[in-house]
């Protein structure tokens, strides 16, 4: 059933590059030429919570515009992108997930929309892709969580070798890659660097670590007692710190995976203007102000995130992945993370 999942995933990208051929047509933009309501649709891996603010606010912003959104991991989000267009046609106008590396093969099977966004004006270049055909939306940054109950942040993992300490034997896990893009960007980042490489995934695989399906459910159930560390995303801990979990967060001292989170158009969007206005409002500050508010690390460099680290000093210390390798080798990775991990 695993490897059938998986095939299917990886199957996704090769489905998508029919998209160029669906039967929707660039010139429906929406149908604010008609003056009647309009609507869009967004595919997303954020949480639900940040997905219903967003739209909250779009549509406060925007009252002609009906916002909806599906949400799920990244895995899933593509999965169902080829599903669709395998049945007629894909109906999302935007995309945003937390693999950046999806976006260079929707590039190159001309699958997106390329759009300037007004907007974006003031996001440095580096966030963008050169031919505006996506761009980064957020930034998200993984460590450690730890149970607040059982560990002070002194005997909370600092680095990733901290990971192997005996307290923590078969006591720790984080999601797996096949469902979650931005663990698939950590391990690509640990493989790739040869202060880690496989050997020290098969070595946490030797000292228990174990697997969840979905990026929430792997720091809540540390906050449960299920496990006493874990690999999470930092705005999930976050948010359920805020609400009264019994959970630390620390960055890791060295090698911070740091993921750009791009949104992007969908070049046959039925709702182009639509898909336009959701865009913009998303990268304003305004949008931005909201995912802040959700414990989410704007990319407005204007913007700051309390309790977060800075950006520039997390650039210093990220845990660098090589984008085309990780396209090119995806597969494969994969399936040697399996032959381990399961």
């Amino acid at each position: 059933m695993r490897n059938m999942k998986r095939k299917a995933l990886f199957a996704a990208a090769a489905v998508l590059a029919l998209a160029g051929c669906g039967s929707r047509s660039a010139k429906s933009e929406g149908t604010a030429a008609g003056g009647g309501r309009q609507s869009v649709m967004i595919y997303s891996s954020l949480k639900e919570s940040q997905l219903a603010a967003l739209k909250e606010g779009f549509m406060k912003r925007h009252p002609n515009i009906a916002m909806d959104f599906y949400t799920a991991s990244t895995g899933n989000v593509m999965t169902k992108l080829a599903t669709e267009q395998q049945a007629g046609g894909i109906a999302a106008d935007l995309i945003w997930v937390g693999d950046p590396t999806n976006y260079i093969d929707f590039k190159k099977q001309g699958l997106l929309y390329a759009y300037d966004s007004p907007a974006a004006a003031d996001i440095p270049a580096k966030f963008k892709d050169p031919d505006r055909m996506f761009m980064s939306a957020r930034l998200i940054m993984l460590g450690f969580v730890y149970n607040t109950r059982r560990l002070t942040y002194e005997q909370a993992p600092k680095t990733w070798e901290d990971l192997l300490n005996p307290r923590f034997r078969n006591n720790i896990a984080m999601t797996d890659p096949t469902s979650s893009g931005t663990t698939l960007f950590t391990v690509a980042g640990l493989v790739q660097n040869p202060r880690y490489g496989w050997d020290f995934l098969r070595k946490l695989k030797a000292h228990g670590m174990l697997l969840e399906s979905g990026s929430s459910a792997v720091v809540n159930k540390v906050g449960s007692d299920e496990y006493l560390v874990s690999v999470g995303v930092d705005y999930i801990a976050r948010s359920a710190m805020a609400q009264g979990a019994t959970l630390g967060f620390v960055y890791p001292e060295r090698d911070i995976p740091i993921i750009e989170s791009p949104i992007a158009i969908i070049r046959n969007s039925k709702n182009l203007d639509a898909a336009k206005a959701l865009y913009d409002y998303i990268i304003s500050e305004e949008g931005q102000q909201v995912l802040l508010e959700e414990y989410t690390l704007p990319i407005n460099p204007k913007m700051r995130l309390d309790n977060a680290i800075e950006v520039a000093e997390a650039e210093k210390r990220m845990l660098p992945v090589d984008h085309v390798a990780l396209v090119t080798d995806k597969n494969s990775l994969l399936e040697k993370f399996d032959s381990i991990f399961k």
